[in-house]
């Protein structure tokens, strides 16, 4: 199927649409990750093999070691005509297992937060994380931590995602949002 002219001032016209920040946003966090593109020889090929399809924001989702994301991408490109170099290959694994291996902390999925109408007290939040952070580990790591709304957000979720008995996702979003105004990124000592 051909799409004549009038298709793709449409389909432009939505993709600037969508690519707005009201679109990009909500509730102020970034709805997608925001990967900013390698410089050098990897440029290059993701700009040659990837971005026609997908864009490579789609690699935060994940935290892989490299022959995990070897698989990943043989599943994902099954059936399509796509072949790289073995050494374009190589640099684009290496770069995928560096920057979004199992060290990092992939960008939730499928978590959209809840609006909250009610906002933790200190008492409340120091409550909290009494209870649900010292399960793994020390309160100095949160408290030696400054970061946004968003950030906080990503950091509850991925600790949630490993195993922090977290409460409802209303208390844990007043959680965040306590967080994000008593160790906000803004903060300084």
């Amino acid at each position: 199927m051909k799409w004549g002219f009038g298709y793709s001032v449409i389909f432009s016209a939505l993709a600037v649409l969508f690519a707005m920040p009201s679109f990009a946003q909500l509730n102020g966090g970034p709805t997608r990750p925001q990967v900013p593109l390698p410089e050098g020889p990897l440029r290059n090929i993701i700009l040659k093999n990837c971005v026609s399809c997908h864009g490579i924001d789609d690699y935060a989702y994940h935290a892989l070691e490299k022959d995990k994301w070897a698989e990943l991408l043989t599943d994902l490109h099954q059936g399509m005509d796509v072949k790289l170099a073995d050494n374009d290959q190589a640099l684009l694994l290496e770069y995928l297992a560096t920057t979004f291996g199992t060290e990092s902390a992939p960008f939730p999925r499928k978590y959209i937060p809840r609006e909250i109408t009610t906002f933790y007290t200190d008492v409340e939040g120091r409550r909290d994380l009494d209870v649900i952070c010292t399960e793994c580990h020390e309160l100095d790591r949160v408290y030696e931590t400054r970061a946004s709304l968003a950030r906080w957000r990503v950091l509850v979720v991925e600790m949630r995602q490993r195993g922090a008995s977290l409460p409802d996702e209303e208390n844990m979003e007043r959680l965040i949002e306590w967080l994000s105004r008593v160790q906000s990124a803004n903060l300084f000592e």
